[in-house]
């Protein structure tokens, strides 16, 4: 029995003994990756945003990393909305759009939530493994055969990826294959800029990776922003300085008019 296939009630998608059947979500399927890529994600001056992170962030969590429940995702829309909306003004016309792991939590739902708030394009990436937590919602969604192929695809497709804290998958797969597909990498400390007492650790009690871009900080020892030292102002500082970096970004990507043609 195949892991995703057409069937009469619409697309089912099978893992480790689950099914799932989607009646209304656009899926294409591993082959379809080329296909779905230039409908979606290729134009004139496109610029194509990824960001990943938490899926899921317990009660426990919350508490321990002196969070409000809801607070990272909400954190995460307003971080997405600013940088949308502030490179529009800056380089009006430009076509940003937006990829993401396509389930109905975490990181993901708050992508979803901004990209139908300023009506722009949308393409969610997944694998059979992984579809078991998406809604069967309007949003396109191109299905990898694993979890590894997923990564890759979503990185694939993304000019820049926002790394907003997340755990090993985050860490191994995505950030990994954006060195290796030569992306632009924003690791955010998403966690940390709103915490009340310094956010999640960057590893576990086991080593486990807890925090992704904790612990990448503490591995590749970043010389950037000094948010640790700034307690008062970390928020604003983190925003104001994510802006300035996808200007840069952004502007020896996308036509010299556009670029250039706001000045003067």
């Amino acid at each position: 029995m195949k892991q995703i296939e057409k069937v009469d009630s619409g697309i089912a998608v099978r893992f480790n003994g689950k099914e799932k059947i989607f009646k209304n979500k656009p899926i294409f399927f591993p082959s379809k990756y080329k296909e779905v890529k230039e409908k979606f994600l290729e134009g004139n001056d496109v610029v194509v945003i990824g960001m990943n992170g938490y899926s899921s962030i317990t009660t426990k969590d919350c508490k321990n990393w002196g969070i409000k429940e809801g607070a990272y995702e909400a954190a995460c829309e307003a971080i997405l909305r600013n940088i949308i909306k502030y490179l529009w003004e800056v380089f009006p016309g430009v076509d940003i759009r937006v990829v993401h792991g396509a389930s109905d939590m975490g990181v993901d739902k708050a992508i979803i939530r901004i990209a139908k708030e300023l009506n722009i394009i949308q393409l969610g990436h997944s694998c059979p493994e992984y579809m078991m937590y998406v809604a069967d919602d309007e949003i396109p969604v191109y299905v990898a055969g694993n979890k590894e192929a997923y990564a890759n695809s979503f990185v694939e497709s993304l000019d820049i990826l926002i790394a907003a804290n997340g755990r090993v998958h985050a860490f191994t797969h995505d950030i990994d294959a954006t060195f290796k597909k030569s992306k632009y990498l924003l690791p955010v400390n998403v966690i940390r800029a709103i915490s009340a007492n310094g956010g999640a650790p960057a590893f576990g009690p086991n080593g486990e990776i807890e925090d992704a871009v904790s612990a990448f900080e503490q591995r590749v020892y970043m010389v950037s922003s000094q948010l640790g030292q700034k307690p008062i102002s970390m928020w604003n500082e983190l925003n104001i300085n994510i802006t300035s970096v996808m200007e840069n970004i952004v502007r020896n990507m996308i036509s010299p008019q556009r670029a250039f043609g706001n000045f003067g």
